[in-house]
C-alpha cells in the first residue's frame, strides 16, 4: 500500500509540469506552420534536426555522464564541473550571436548553432535535474525551446507578422544567452575549488568516461534524429516541411515515454533484467496505444494544415507510428549499455547501420518517396534496436517480450507500405 501512495505522488508531482512542458513541445511546432511557408517550415525543421544531433557532440556527453557520477559512484562534488560547461558556452554564444548580426552567416547557418548551443545546455542541465529526483522541473528545461516557440507564434498571431522565423531567430539568441548566464550563476553558487583545479581534477576525468557517450550520441541520435537531413538532401525542403508535420503528430509517442522516463528515470536504469523487460514493454506499447489513438485524428489534422488529406498522407503517418516504438526501445537501450559499460561495443553495431543507411537511400534514390524512406528508416531502427538487444544479452539481460514486440511492429511496417501500393 505504501509503494503505490509513493507511486501515485511521484506521478502527480510530474504530471502538471509534463502537462504543460509536453503539450506546448507537441503542439507549438504544429501551429508554427499556419505561420510560415512549408519552404520556411522546412528550413526550420532541418536546422532542428541538424542541431539535435550536433548538440551531442556540443555537450561533449555530459548529459549521459552526470548519472554515472553522481547516482552510481555518488561523487557529489564533480557537479560544479558539469556546471562550469556553461561558462565557455556562454562566450560561444556570444560569438556566433555578434557575426550573426554583423552578417557572416545566413538564417539557416544562424539557426543549427542555435539549436546546437540551446540543446546541448538543456539536456545537460535536464539530466542533474532529474538525477536528482527533480525531474518535474527538468520537464520543463527539457522544452525550453517550445517556450520560446510559443511565444513567437503568440507575438505574430495578433500581429499579423509576416517574418515568423526571423523573429524566433532573435529569440533563440535571446534565450541561448540567458541560458549561459543561468550556468555561470549556478557554476558561482556551488563552486569550491579554482578553474584550473576543476579542470585538471574533474574534467579530465568525466571526459575520459564521456567520450565513449559522444560517439553514442552521434550513432543514436544520427540513426533516430536524420531523417530530416537526409529528405532534405534527397526530396527538399518542402518534403521536410510534408513529413516534420506528420512526424509531429506522431509525437504524441515521444511525450508518453518522456513522462515514463523522467517520471521513473532511476527505476528504469537501475531494473534488474526480469522487471527490465517488463517496464520496456509496457512503454513501447503505451507509445504505440497512445500513437494510434492520435491517428484517429489523422484525417481533421491533415484538412487543417494541408486542407484536405489523402491515402498516401495517412499511409506516412501509420508507417511513422509503428517505428516510434522502436525508436522509444532504442532510446531505453542506451541508458542501460552505458550502465553495463557496453557502449564501445555499441558504437560499433549501430555504427555500422548509419554508414550503411545513406548508402542504402542513395541506391534506391530513384524510386524515393516519403512513404519508402519512412519503411528503411523503421527497418533499421529494428536492426539497432535487435543488435541493443543481442549486446545486453551478453550481460544476462534478456530482453524477450521486447524483441517479439519489435518482430510484430517490423512485419507491420512491411504489411502497411505495400498495402498502400
Amino acid at each position: 500500500m505504501r509503494n503505490k501512495w509513493i507511486l501515485l505522488k511521484k506521478v502527480e508531482q510530474n504530471l502538471a509540469f509534463f502537462a504543460l512542458s509536453k503539450g506546448v513541445a507537441f503542439l507549438a511546432p504544429i501551429f508554427f506552420l499556419k505561420f510560415v511557408t512549408l519552404e520556411e517550415y522546412g528550413v526550420v525543421e532541418f536546422s532542428y534536426a541538424f542541431g539535435s544531433v550536433t548538440a551531442v557532440v556540443a555537450s561533449l556527453g555530459l548529459a549521459g555522464a552526470y548519472p554515472y557520477f553522481i547516482l552510481k559512484r555518488e561523487e557529489h562534488e564533480k557537479r560544479q564541473a558539469f556546471l562550469f560547461y556553461g561558462v565557455p558556452v556562454l562566450i560561444l554564444s556570444v560569438v556566433v550571436c555578434l557575426l550573426r548580426w554583423c552578417g557572416v552567416f545566413q538564417v539557416q547557418v544562424s539557426m543549427i548553432l542555435l539549436f546546437t548551443l540551446i540543446f546541448a545546455l538543456q539536456r545537460i542541465y535536464s539530466a542533474m535535474l532529474k538525477s536528482e529526483g527533480k525531474g518535474y522541473l527538468g520537464v520543463l528545461v527539457d522544452g525550453g525551446y517550445y517556450f520560446i516557440l510559443t511565444a513567437a507564434i503568440l507575438i505574430v498571431w495578433p500581429l499579423h507578422l509576416t517574418n515568423a522565423v526571423s523573429l524566433l531567430e532573435g529569440m533563440m539568441q535571446v534565450y541561448l544567452l540567458a541560458l549561459g548566464v543561468f550556468y555561470l550563476w549556478q557554476f558561482l553558487q556551488v563552486r569550491t575549488k579554482s578553474v584550473r583545479a576543476i579542470i585538471h581534477e574533474d574534467c579530465g576525468e568525466i571526459l575520459r568516461f564521456s567520450v565513449h557517450l559522444i560517439i553514442s550520441g552521434i550513432v543514436i541520435y544520427w540513426l533516430t534524429s536524420s531523417a530530416r537531413i537526409y529528405i532534405k538532401y534527397f526530396l527538399g525542403y518542402e518534403q521536410v516541411g510534408v513529413y516534420s508535420l506528420y512526424y509531429r503528430f506522431a509525437g504524441i509517442s515521444v511525450i508518453i515515454y518522456l513522462f515514463l522516463y523522467i517520471a521513473f528515470f532511476q527505476k528504469l536504469y537501475m531494473a534488474e533484467s526480469r522487471k527490465m523487460d517488463l517496464y520496456y514493454l509496457a512503454v513501447m506499447g503505451l507509445v504505440l496505444g497512445g500513437c494510434l489513438a492520435c491517428f484517429l485524428f489523422a484525417p481533421l489534422l491533415s484538412r487543417f494544415f494541408f486542407g484536405g488529406t489523402n491515402v498516401e498522407n495517412i499511409r506516412l503517418f501509420l508507417l511513422l507510428i509503428l517505428q516510434m516504438p522502436l525508436w522509444v526501445g532504442i532510446s531505453l537501450c542506451e541508458g542501460v549499455v552505458s550502465r553495463e559499460n557496453m557502449v564501445r561495443q555499441m558504437n560499433i553495431r549501430i555504427g555500422a547501420l548509419v554508414l550503411i543507411f545513406p548508402v542504402v537511400l542513395f541506391l534506391i534514390r530513384h524510386y524515393l518517396s516519403l512513404e519508402l524512406f519512412a519503411l528503411v528508416n523503421g527497418i533499421f531502427f529494428a536492426l539497432a534496436f535487435g543488435s541493443q538487444m543481442l549486446l545486453l544479452r551478453r550481460k544476462g539481460i534478456v530482453l524477450r517480450k521486447c524483441a517479439w514486440f519489435a518482430s510484430a511492429l517490423l512485419i507491420g511496417l512491411v504489411v502497411v507500405y505495400y498495402i498502400g501500393c
